[in-house]
C-alpha cells in the first residue's frame, strides 16, 4: 500500500467513524432530497430528478417506519427486524413496495405505521424506478415516468408533515 492509498483508508476510517444512528435522519434527507428533485425538475433536468424522488419516497417511508419502531443499527440504518430473511426495509423501490405489503403485520407499532402509510395511496408508481437507473443512458431511462414519481412522493411528503404535525416525527 503506498501513502495516497494510506491516506484513503484513513479518511474512510475518520468519516465512518463519524457516522451513527445520531447522524442519521429519514425525515431531513426525505425532505432534501424532494427539495433538490423539485429545483432539478424545474431545469429541466428529469433523469436526476426522478432519481431523488425515488430517493426522497424511501426515506420519508424509512422515517415513518422508524417512528412506528422499526429497529435501526447502531449507524442508524433501518434494516430486517428479528428472524427476517433478505434486505427487509432496506430495499429500494420497487421491492420496498412489496416488502411493506409482505412486512406490514410485522411493524412494532402497527398503529402508527398504518396511520401514515395507508395515505399513500400512489405507491405503485415507483414500479418502473430502479436505484440503478443512475447508471443509466439517458435514452435508456422511463423519463415519462417522473412526473408519477413526483405526485407518489409529494404524497409521502405530506404524510411526513401530518406525522410532524402530530408529534409522530
Amino acid at each position: 500500500m503506498d501513502a495516497s492509498d494510506g491516506g484513503r483508508e484513513r479518511r474512510k476510517e475518520q468519516s465512518m467513524s463519524a457516522v451513527g444512528a445520531a447522524s442519521v435522519s429519514y425525515f431531513e434527507s426525505a425532505r432534501r432530497h424532494f427539495t433538490d428533485a423539485g429545483t432539478l425538475l424545474s431545469s429541466s433536468r428529469l433523469a436526476n430528478a426522478g432519481q431523488l424522488f425515488g430517493i426522497a419516497a424511501e426515506c420519508g417511508i424509512k422515517a415513518i417506519l422508524v417512528a412506528s419502531k422499526v429497529p435501526v443499527d447502531h449507524e442508524g440504518s433501518i434494516g430486517r427486524m428479528q428472524g427476517q430473511k433478505g434486505k427487509g426495509f432496506k430495499a429500494h423501490w420497487p421491492q420496498l413496495g412489496q416488502t411493506l405489503i409482505d412486512l406490514a403485520g410485522a411493524i412494532p407499532d402497527s398503529r402508527t405505521a398504518t396511520t401514515y402509510l395507508s395515505t399513500l395511496s400512489n405507491l405503485a408508481h415507483f414500479s418502473d424506478w430502479l436505484i440503478d437507473h443512475r447508471y443509466w443512458r439517458d435514452a435508456a431511462l422511463p423519463l415519462t415516468s417522473v412526473a408519477h414519481w413526483q405526485v407518489a412522493a409529494a404524497e409521502v411528503m405530506a404524510a411526513l408533515d401530518q406525522a410532524k404535525e402530530d408529534g409522530i416525527l
